[in-house]
């Protein structure tokens, strides 16, 4: 995996979209004031598959106000995880932080994950399944598939109470050369089971539900989270 040489960032910050346009200004207002009321000397790297709402021109009305911001829209091969995988190609700085365009994940947690990996952690997760951490606003459907895919993601790591989490930072190396072939939303899940990784450590963090727009779970993603299991399986087994 090529990494471009680009500013002395400390920290890429990426965000994968799609039809985020009723959050994303927010969003990413957030994410910048976090960076520069703490002092990090981070970018922001949006990887869009190609909305046909207002989410591409939202970002491009902020350019040129926050000059650490950059786009990239893709137009092969939608998904999620496949967005993240891009934006570690792309990234700029020696950690990068993955978060949700929504406003699920705290921006105000930004510093604590680069702070956790800058003291010595490969990864460093958010999760809602430890004190202080917790979920609000989800119907009893989704807490039941997501109970379900976590304890699935426990046997694969044990020890790790969120591996499912959206919400994660690592040090670039860790994903460098790793042959990440994900599907669906749980990147983190290829991240571990295919990375290169020593010592995790989790975060707490409150996920609530989206603000704007709707959710992205479709019945498919249970389908591509048990091929994801079973491609991660497969590859530890292998090694």
């Amino acid at each position: 995996m090529d990494f471009p040489r680009g500013p002395p960032y400390e920290l890429t910050v990426i965000i994968p979209t799609y039809r985020e346009g009723e959050s994303i200004g927010a969003m990413l207002r957030a994410v910048h004031d976090v960076l520069a009321g703490s002092g990090i000397k981070g970018e922001i790297l949006v990887v869009d598959d190609t909305s046909p709402d207002d989410t591409i021109p939202g970002v491009l009305a902020l350019q040129p106000v926050f000059p650490e911001l950059r786009l990239v829209v893709r137009t092969s091969d939608p998904g999620l995880s496949q967005s993240v995988v891009e934006g570690f190609g792309l990234a700029r700085a020696p950690v990068i932080l993955v978060m949700d365009a929504d406003l699920s994940h705290p921006p105000g947690l930004i510093p604590r994950f680069l702070e956790a990996i800058r003291g010595g952690a490969d990864v460093a997760i958010g999760t809602r399944y430890i004190r202080g951490g917790g979920i609000e606003g989800w119907p009893l459907g989704r807490r039941i598939i997501s109970a379900g895919a976590t304890l699935l993601g426990r046997i694969l790591f044990p020890g790790i109470r969120d591996p499912v989490s959206g919400f994660f930072a690592v040090r670039k190396e860790v994903v460098a050369g790793a042959p990440l072939r994900p599907r669906g939303y749980k990147i983190l899940m290829e991240v571990l089971g295919k990375g290169t990784w020593r010592h995790a450590t989790e975060i707490p963090f409150v996920f609530r539900d989206r603000e704007a727009g709707s959710s992205k779970l479709r019945a498919g993603t249970i389908l591509d989270y048990l091929r994801q299991v079973i491609d991660i399986s497969v590859h530890r087994l292998s090694r």
